[in-house]
């Protein structure tokens, strides 16, 4: 009973409840043996992190946060994944005599004494939630349960997949789960890799070897996060099985190579990009991940604000013009473009495209892939694409001078013409056309919109709450300081980040009378953006604001992801 009542009077002196609130529970307890901070946490009015504060306090053994700690993996991994999981502790850094142990009970005196021998170390133990222990250990030890075994001689994945590599539509050859020996450790580690990245709503793969191991790094929700590490030795039998599965050359290993190749499982069906870069030290490996089942977002859901969204309409509704989606790799620039391909598709026009490659698949348009092997470039393509009588063209990207050219000859003689291009905002895309060598009065002649665009993450539905943003971040921003802003606090549904998914912020500038006479007079970009904005465009930072005030993501993403602009 004293120890209860130490650890009451913490709560108080700690601000976590009032006295008054003790007093309720100890009253209203109907289980004498359920202490009273187990009530506090069962009804809510205290976290299990608060809870373990002051635990950690009474007993004089600190408490960490391992869900927001950088862990020393080599550190980690001196006591195996079975041993941490069975003890419910992991090593988050280590000495040649002392090792700091996270553990969800620091009072086990046994498990202490059991890895302490096998260790040869002293324990330094710590509190930290079970929960995020086990998911600190995912981290630490990889996707699978035993990642040394999963590479050694036994393996725990029995997944139903098959995998067809090359050209996807020619359907050269199918790869059985098995193929490459009954068993190989290393085919069943690639596909369980795929499988745990596609479970894990996964953008991109990076396999990435340095000069002590290879970690693999999984993009979700636009963020990077350590995954695993795997031993430096297995590392070329890695890279050679994604090799054999795209389609690529094993046994060059000296330039970037490009392939793909699909997946279909009771995930789903899948594509992956595969692009190999020699490194220092040994093939980097990325790998986007594109859902094909996910099907194509229609332009209403995209999330452009409402009169935005009627500006990009009129335009892509024109019988011709050049509509421009410009943003960073990965900014949902495709997704844009096929949202407005499917408005486009009614069956009245032509509509035909060239991509590198072709991400996803519509029912009534004409799409071909660039082949450079072949000679079928953007250029190339687009030229023969114009002896094909089409209504509405889609060039996956405009990269060269001559593919910017031939895309704006092509809108000034009677056809639509949709494509992506790399510049930071909408206006900077139109003057980035004439630093490519295109004339200013092709350019106003043939633009009829620009659209920019990023991708923020979403608070996590289930577990976002009101909370106050850094002020010098509002200031930067110029967001006012009394907005009700929400953040999320970490759960099971967002994995503890706080997020779940991404959304689009768009900035749509119309090419007006007026914004034609600004670029044939060779105005600058920020000069066409300012006046594009007194004519009623809203920016990237606009709407990223007025996403983070309803509620929707954060101010600290919004920083993250938009670059603060001159407002005044």
């Amino acid at each position: 009973m004293n120890q209860d009542r130490a650890l009451n009077d913490i709560l108080v002196d700690e601000g976590y409840v009032t006295r008054d609130v003790l007093h309720t529970v100890l009253a209203g307890r109907a289980d004498t043996r359920e202490s009273v901070v187990d009530v506090l946490v069962r009804q809510g009015a205290i976290t299990p992190q608060q809870k373990l504060k002051c635990i950690g306090l009474q007993t004089g053994i600190p408490f960490v946060d391992v869900r927001s700690m950088e862990v020393d993996s080599r550190s980690a991994r001196l006591l195996p994944q079975k041993t941490c999981a069975r003890l419910k502790l992991l090593i988050i850094e280590a000495s040649d005599t002392c090792a700091t142990v996270a553990m969800s009970n620091a009072l086990d005196l046994e498990a202490i004494d059991e890895i302490s021998q096998d260790l040869n170390r002293d324990v330094d133990p710590v509190w930290a939630l079970e929960q995020d222990i086990s998911e600190k250990m995912v981290e630490v030890f990889g996707a699978f349960n035993d990642l040394e075994d999963l590479l050694g001689n036994n393996s725990g994945l029995d997944e139903d997949i098959e995998v067809t590599s090359g050209e996807v539509e020619d359907n050269d050859h199918v790869i059985a789960l098995g193929e490459g020996g009954e068993g190989s450790p290393v085919v069943q580690f690639v596909n369980g890799l795929f499988i745990r990245a596609i479970r894990m709503r996964t953008s991109d793969i990076h396999i990435q070897p340095d000069s002590k191991g290879v970690k693999v790094k999984f993009r979700i929700d636009g963020v990077l996060r350590d995954i695993m590490e795997i031993p430096k030795d297995v590392h070329r039998a890695v890279v050679s099985r994604i090799k054999v599965l795209s389609g690529l050359d094993i046994a060059e290993r000296r330039v970037p190579q490009d392939g793909r190749c699909s997946l279909v499982s009771t995930e789903g069906e899948y594509d992956f990009r595969v692009a190999t870069y020699p490194s220092v030290n040994g093939e980097k490996v990325t790998i986007r991940v594109l859902d094909k089942s996910r099907g194509i977002v229609p332009v209403e859901k995209l999330g452009i604000e409402s009169d935005s969204e009627k500006r990009l309409l009129w335009a892509a509704e024109q019988s011709q013009g050049l509509v421009l989606v410009t943003g960073p790799t990965g900014s949902g620039k495709t997704t844009t473009l096929y949202a407005l391909l499917r408005h486009l598709n009614e069956g009245d026009r032509q509509i035909i495209t060239i991509e590198d490659p072709a991400e996803y698949q519509m029912d009534g348009i004409v799409q071909a892939n660039v082949n450079k092997a072949a000679g079928m470039t953007f250029a190339a393509g687009l030229r023969a694409i114009l002896r094909a009588d089409p209504d509405v063209i889609l060039v996956g990207e405009s990269r060269d001078p001559e593919t910017a050219k031939t895309s704006i000859e092509a809108a000034l003689t009677g056809h639509l013409v949709l494509t992506s291009l790399h510049s930071n905002d909408s206006a900077a895309a139109i003057t980035r056309l004439v630093e490519m060598g295109v004339e200013e009065f092709l350019v106003a002649a043939s633009v009829t919109c620009s659209v920019a665009q990023r991708l923020v993450r979403c608070n996590c539905p289930n577990c976002s709450e009101p909370y106050k943003p850094d002020p010098e971040i509002l200031e930067r921003l110029q967001l006012p300081k009394d907005g009700q802003y929400k953040k999320g606090v970490g759960c099971d549904t967002c994995g503890g980040t706080g997020y779940k998914g991404r959304m689009g912020v768009y900035e749509v500038l119309s090419v007006t009378g007026t914004i034609q006479k600004m670029i044939l007079a060779g105005e600058s970009n920020v000069a066409i953006r300012d006046k594009a904005r007194e004519l009623g465009m809203k920016t990237l930072i606009d709407d990223a604001a007025a996403k983070a005030a309803a509620g929707l993501t954060t101010v600290e993403e919004v920083a993250r992801v938009v670059a603060a602009e001159d407002r005044s």
